[in-house]
């Protein structure tokens, strides 16, 4: 039959069970063992007549008994104290396992006192203990409802965006004024990427800031709980400014940030209404001056005055005049000297602010505008700028009849220059002259081209371009506090090993008309790989692919490409020490088989081009068959290419070749810096090949050639 009746009983049955079955055991043994010997004795004995057995019999019988009695002993104290014991441990155990708000009954166990009274007094305190701890985990709980409710009203009152993020930019909290300006339908989902909103280069830029910063920024930042920033989604709508804080942990070390930002729009509203009071007031005092000047010289040109009336009125005429116009310049210069100070000046990357106008151009019919050059950062206010440059984009493709426009940042001594270039003509002075007093449509207040340049100390100027047949004109603009190529924290990494193989660079030459185009007429995609290893055939893998266009000998800013991957295995830390991308930051990353078709897509028929191109090359090959996608395109190395033209070095790593050519890589050790760094040293080493009288692709697949072969004899001995 089964057990059957409460936990407790069936866990005192089974503990005494045992026990009982021992103790029976016992006594029934020894009282068989006793009388069997009794019983051999007497046997022994017969012999001895009817008195010997008598005495044997009484004998047996006394020993039997007192075995019997020791086997009901034991059986008493079985039952009186051991089952009572077991019973008191079993329930003792029940309510300390359980949390049981039930209590050991005292009167239960009388045999065992005052034991039971004291598990009994024992477990009522850490019953009292588990109430008193609920509730104060209650109270704490409501508690945190409480605040977590206000600090929800609290965000969602705010005029501004909110945004927490942990180090590896994973969004932790956000409110609903973030999801408004990010354009984001829905909720955002906790945990993704931040880089899927706003652009990267400023984040990571003032997070350096606030964390290590490099000279002289450091000494700043360690002042400052808080930095500037400003950043465009990544649709390019819109330009968003706002400051960057880091959260700290109870040792002090940073554990994520929080980013506050608002549309720019609205602050500059008022600064616009500012600068038309103030344009105002300058415009109309200048005629009441000229007038005033007028009848000075209209009362001294009648000579029938008397004289001492006359020379009285000079005096006041040209007091009052010089008064006034000493007022004027006064009045002027201030608004000149405070007109940059107000205003939300900002580093500002030069993509986000050259994206979002291509993009509104293009949207609202304007001229077609390429983004060329290497990204730089600049200093301004990002949403004048923005109007500024649209209105003068315009009005030069009207000037010149220009098909398209090529926009760029150039570093300059202590400035950055944004470069407007075209094919023809440059402008005349006076025609960019009258430009400087056009209003601005859509900019707030009444501001106007000139209100602008004069915020940042600024002018605009045309003349020819280096190229023939090209013009240009530029914009002076304030430099960024920040380093523009500053060296990462291990600047000093080993470059790549160089790679060879026959198979992957088959730099042959090439059927026409392909092979005997001239080197400026082709189109490349310089591109770049981050990888958990240097070893592809021992199953490494790439983790990021970065790559640019290159047309008409153009770096084409706005034609980029950049993906992370997810590699399906960890990524070693001493990997990690080079580029920086961790285990999470690809958690969320497509795996290569849906990068690489991506990646094919955009190089379409396009040169490849790669610093020891062979080993990006190597990672690509081996994932053609999984990826579905053949790359046979033209693979040039522009390793292949320094070696060639620069023999007596024996250095030709990407870092010693962009010395060599004073060329700044910004954001090296990661695919979408290196490939941009390789793209200007490409062109770089174009214009070099192309003075040796050496102009078509084949030329220079030929000239690869002999190099690759000579390189991989000296590798031999």
């Amino acid at each position: 039959m089964p057990d059957s009746g409460p936990p407790i009983l069936r866990q005192i049955r089974a503990a005494l069970a045992p026990r009982h079955r021992i103790a029976a055991a016992a006594t029934v043994a020894a009282a068989a063992g006793i009388g069997m010997f009794v019983l051999l004795l007497a046997i022994g004995d017969a012999g001895d007549g009817i008195g010997g057995r008598a005495a044997v019999l009484v004998y047996s019988a006394a020993v039997t008994a007192i075995a019997a009695a020791i086997g009901l002993l034991w059986l008493v104290v079985d039952l009186r104290l051991l089952r009572a014991a077991a019973a008191l441990a079993a329930e003792t155990r029940f309510v300390a396992e359980t949390r049981s708000d039930g209590v050991v009954a005292r009167p239960s166990y009388p045999a065992l006192a005052p034991l039971p009274e004291a598990i009994a007094e024992l477990a009522e305190k850490l019953i009292a203990a588990h109430r008193e701890t609920d509730r104060a985990v209650s109270a704490a709980t409501a508690r945190l409802e409480e605040q977590k409710s206000r600090l929800e009203t609290i965000l969602r009152d705010l005029s501004e965006g909110v945004m927490v993020c942990n180090l590896d930019h994973q969004v932790l909290l956000y409110n609903h004024v973030a999801l408004a300006l990010l354009h984001v339908t829905g909720d955002l989902g906790l945990g993704r990427s931040l880089f899927n909103l706003v652009t990267r280069e400023p984040v990571l830029h003032a997070l350096e800031r606030l964390t290590r910063g490099a000279a002289p920024m450091a000494e700043a930042a360690a002042s400052e709980s808080a930095v500037p920033l400003v950043c465009a989604t990544v649709d390019a709508r819109t330009l968003l400014s706002g400051r960057m804080s880091l959260v700290r942990d109870a040792d002090r070390r940073p554990g994520g940030y929080v980013l506050t930002f608002a549309d720019v729009t609205r602050e500059l509203a008022e600064l616009g209404r500012r600068d038309a009071l103030l344009r105002d007031a300058t415009e109309g005092l200048r005629q009441p001056l000229a007038n005033l000047r007028a009848a000075a010289e209209t009362a001294a040109a009648y000579p029938d005055l008397d004289p001492a009336r006359r020379r009285a009125f000079d005096e006041v005429v040209l007091r009052e005049s010089s008064v006034l116009s000493e007022r004027l310049e006064t009045l002027d210069r201030d608004y000149r000297s405070m007109g940059g100070s107000h205003w939300p000046m900002a580093e500002v990357h030069s993509v986000d602010l050259f994206g979002c106008i291509v993009r509104r151009l293009a949207e609202t019919g304007g001229p077609t505008t390429t983004m060329v050059g290497i990204p730089l950062w600049l200093h301004g206010d990002s949403h004048a700028l923005a109007l500024a440059l649209e209105r003068i984009l315009r009005n030069l493709a009207k000037a010149t009849g220009a098909p398209g426009l090529d926009i760029e940042a150039l570093l300059g001594d202590r400035r950055v220059y944004v470069q407007i270039s075209w094919s023809g003509e440059p402008l005349a002075a006076g025609a960019i002259e009258a430009w400087l007093d056009e209003p601005l449509p859509g900019a707030p207040g009444a501001i106007v081209l000139r209100d602008v340049f004069a915020h940042h100390g600024s002018e605009l100027w045309s003349r020819s371009g280096s190229a023939p047949g090209r013009a240009i004109l530029r914009i002076p603009l304030p430099a960024p506090a920040r380093v523009q190529f500053a060296p990462g924290p291990d600047a000093d990494l080993p470059s790549r090993p160089e790679f060879y193989d026959f198979d992957l660079l088959h730099l042959t030459a090439r059927p026409e008309p392909q092979g005997k185009l001239a080197l400026r007429a082709l189109t490349y995609v310089v591109f770049d790989t981050e990888t958990t290893g240097l070893r592809p055939s021992d199953g490494d893998e790439i983790i990021a692919i970065g790559a640019v266009r290159i047309v008409n000998g153009r770096i084409l800013t706005g034609e980029t490409f950049s993906r992370l991957v997810n590699p399906g295995r960890p990524i070693p830390s001493q990997s990690i020490r080079f580029h920086g991308i961790t285990d999470a930051m690809v958690a969320d990353a497509p795996p290569l088989s849906v990068v690489l078709p991506q990646f094919k897509a955009f190089v379409a028929d396009a040169v490849l081009v790669a610093h020891n191109a062979a080993f990006d090359l190597k990672f690509l090959k081996l994932k053609e068959a999984e990826s579905g996608v053949v790359f046979d395109n033209v693979p040039l190395d522009t390793l292949l290419i320094s070696a060639f033209l620069f023999g007596e070095f024996a250095d030709h790593s990407l870092d010693a070749v962009a010395r060599r050519l004073g060329i700044e890589i910004s954001g090296r050790h990661s695919a979408a810096g290196d490939a941009m760094g390789t793209a200007a040293i490409f062109l770089r080493l174009l214009d070099l090949f192309e003075q040796r009288g050496l102009r078509t692709l084949d030329d220079l697949l030929g000239a690869s050639r002999m190099t690759l072969e000579i390189r991989t004899r000296q590798m031999q001995f």
